[in-house]
């Protein structure tokens, strides 16, 4: 009995907002009885002793109207939909063990413009809808050019990795050229790392150039690390826009002057992905070759699952069990006249619509606040954007300053309180941007952008500092001195009556310096207002160093890692060729 009663204290709904649906049944339940009562006009014209005499259904009779019993049936209905619960059971959670790592190329062949706008804008829009495909196992995302660097190593939060996939762009890779077995290293090393013993590879490039090397590590793994190939470009392949970022004018050229065209060579592509055991797939709009290229392996006999260590509690549903009551109800809706209770299914509350725009159909709305922000429009990508992190950059790149700090308050973590800082600092707030950039420096203290923006703001304070300190002098001084010019007014006036008195050619003559009294201070206060005018630039020029690109942790921790290896000797500059 307790324990029925402790079932019972937990009853709830899990959909509750279908109880919504009781309010038309109700209004068209008292609407239909109104209309019933008021159907007949004799009551006017016949006195109401003889009117039951007159009628051939008097109040007295049954009413074979469903009225009532089709207001039962939407309750019922209602009750099923609204999903009572009031048991838990558990459920263990099982996950497919499924491991990818992506090796994405970023060598500047990537801004070729044979696919519109380029390559790697085309790669990053198709890494985003692989991302978004990927609902169980772990992801990892290698970048790679002349050297490979590991973006994000294997997690389950997609999200985290979509995050960083706009900053990724061929100017944050510290070595040129193509290298791709050095990224496949890495990939085997994070397999290593988190202890999965099988995993898949998937490239997106448009060449491998060493492709000897390559094809020998593909062949080592190919049992475990299976390598799949999806290919970006065209065969006939197109120039390269020249400058570090591909918006320059004119073309890439080699060493003998001639014009950079890359090619995507998909029958080399497609031999490595068939000495790897992997698969080769063109890229396309849509998603027919991610799904060939994530299709589990038909030769595999079983999925392999993996238990996490948690249980998931599920509430049991004992709506359905409400169904049960229709039945009989349902039944009478064959009886002549009563098949307009089908009117019930009509009127029940449908599901939510919501208006879109065309490009809402190809992209998410980061997706479409990207190729804003590509197009050089960040207002426009402020208002796409969704993610706090990418909606506070394109903020701060339209000068909306106090927005981006409302978007980067939300974060927390070591680049949203430098990012805050950063909008403090151009908002001129600069004692909020120093705690902010403590803040930055507590959560990771080899943040090297917060240091020296926070030694930068510091100066600046400083410098305010100082200028409050000599304006409050300034004023301190002149009110002396004007109180001293009130005390020696009298003597002043004395002298002057005394002067009256003496001839003009007996006045003595003034003292060296003393005729312009005045022009001393004017021109103290003209320097003074110089100087506020110079110190107002330096401030605008101090607050225009605060950098804006959310790239640039990976562009530094990238360096870093390959001056590094130069170091330690595992690669020598000259790896991987110009471009």
């Amino acid at each position: 009995m307790n324990e029925s009663l402790a079932q019972l204290s937990q009853l709830h709904f899990l959909r509750p907002e279908w109880f919504y649906a009781l309010v038309p049944a109700v209004l068209l339940y008292l609407m239909l009885k109104y209309r019933q009562s008021t159907a007949s006009n004799w009551e006017k014209a016949v006195d109401s002793n003889l009117l039951p005499y007159l009628l051939d259904n008097p109040d007295g009779a049954v009413s074979r109207s469903p009225m009532t019993l089709l207001l039962v049936a939407w309750l019922l209905a209602v009750l099923a939909l609204a999903g009572p619960v009031w048991q838990k059971t558990d459920q263990p959670v099982h996950e497919r063990e499924d491991a990818l790592v992506i090796l994405l190329d970023l060598t500047r062949s990537m801004y070729a413009t044979d696919v519109k706008p380029n390559r790697l804008v085309r790669a990053r829009r198709k890494l985003q809808d692989l991302l978004n495909l990927r609902n169980e196992g772990v992801t990892g995302l290698i970048a790679f050019a002349g050297d490979a660097h590991v973006v994000s190593p294997l997690t389950d939060d997609t999200d985290t990795i979509a995050s960083m996939v706009p900053a990724l762009t061929p100017d944050i890779m510290p070595a040129p050229g193509s290298q791709l077995s050095p990224a496949l290293d890495r990939a085997i090393s994070l397999f290593s790392d988190a202890g999965v013993s099988s995993g898949r590879i998937l490239i997106i490039t448009d060449e491998i150039r060493d492709v000897a090397e390559a094809q020998a590590r593909a062949r080592e793994n190919r049992f475990s690390y299976p390598i799949s190939v999806l290919s970006v470009g065209t065969v006939e392949g197109a120039p390269i826009p020249a400058g570090e970022t591909g918006t320059g004018e004119g073309y890439l050229k080699d060493r003998n002057g001639s014009l950079v065209i890359p090619k995507v060579n998909r029958a080399e592509l497609a031999e490595l992905a068939a000495v790897a055991g992997g698969r080769y797939a063109a890229m396309t709009l849509t998603d027919e070759d991610l799904d060939y290229l994530l299709a589990p392996d038909p030769l595999a006999v079983n999925e392999r699952f993996i238990a996490l260590e948690r249980d998931f509690d599920i509430w049991r549903e004992e709506g359905p069990w409400l169904l049960l009551l229709l039945l009989p109800l349902a039944s009478l809706a064959f009886r002549r006249g009563w098949l307009w209770a089908l009117v019930l299914v009509c009127l029940l509350p449908a599901e939510k619509t919501y208006a879109f725009e065309w490009a809402d159909l190809w992209w998410t709305r980061d997706q479409q606040g990207q190729i804003a922000l590509e197009r050089n429009d960040p207002e426009t990508a402020s208002q796409l954007f969704q993610d706090p992190a990418w909606k506070g950059a394109a903020q701060y790149r339209s000068e909306q300053f106090q927005d981006a700090a409302g978007q980067f308050d939300n974060i927390r973590s070591p680049d949203g309180r430098y990012n805050l800082g950063n909008a403090f600092a151009r908002q001129g707030r600069l004692e909020e941007a120093l705690e902010a950039y403590d803040e930055a420096l507590a959560m990771n203290p080899d943040h090297e952008d917060a240091l020296f923006n926070r030694d930068l703001v510091e100066k600046l304070l400083q410098q305010q500092q100082q200028q409050q300190q000599q304006q409050q002098q300034q004023d301190q001084d002149q009110d002396e001195q004007d109180q001293q010019d009130q005390e020696g007014e009298p003597q002043q006036q004395e002298q002057a009556g005394e002067d009256q008195e003496q001839p003009e050619d007996q006045q003595p003559a003034p003292e060296p310096g003393e005729e312009s009294e005045q022009e001393p201070q004017q021109q103290q206060a003209d320097e003074d207002d110089e100087l506020d005018s110079e110190e107002e630039q330096a401030l605008k020029q101090w607050l225009r160093r605060v950098p804006d690109d959310p790239g640039g942790l990976l562009r530094r921790k990238f360096r870093a890692q390959h001056e590094d290896r130069l170091t330690q000797g595992q690669i020598s500059r000259i790896e991987g060729g110009d471009w």
